[in-house]
């Protein structure tokens, strides 16, 4: 008489019992760890698009006119992920600065007849503890360099 058992041993299901939850913990932390990097990928992308417009203002501006209080926010609003109808919003912070108004130990100051133009964008919860996104801008007479 052959003794053919069928199911598993108490063994195979305890390793099983064992086995499975550590298998789901390292997939949902490494969902949660892809989901963190789209999030912050994607805000950085919105505000680097804030960023990257703020110049294309400033190149049309008459020299003279350019001051901290131009208007830096035409693509400022972006559609929220979240399934619903919100917005997220970055407002820039735009200063500028005559060069020869500048610390004499930046590189900067000697340019005569310039600007120095620096933006800077938050970043919105949850990530607002991030340090900001920068971008220092010379403007001249003649023209625009960023550093």
């Amino acid at each position: 008489m052959k003794n053919s058992q069928q199911g598993f041993s108490i063994v195979e299901l305890l390793v099983a019992i064992v086995i499975f939850p550590l298998l789901m913990i390292g997939i949902v932390s490494s969902y949660n760890s892809a989901r963190h990097i789209y999030q912050i990928t994607r805000q950085m992308n919105e505000m680097y698009i804030v960023l990257s417009s703020c110049p294309e203002l400033d190149r049309g501006l008459e020299f003279n006119s350019l001051s901290s209080s131009t208007n830096c926010y035409p693509n400022n609003t972006f559609p929220a992920e979240d399934g619903g109808k919100g917005t997220i919003s970055y407002a820039p912070s735009l200063t500028v600065t005559d060069t020869t108004s500048l610390a004499a130990s930046d590189p900067l100051q000697s340019i005569p007849d310039s600007k120095v133009v620096e933006e800077i964008v938050n970043w919105p919860a949850p990530n607002a503890s991030l340090a900001p996104l920068r971008v220092r801008m010379l403007i001249t007479r003649n023209g625009i360099g960023q550093q």
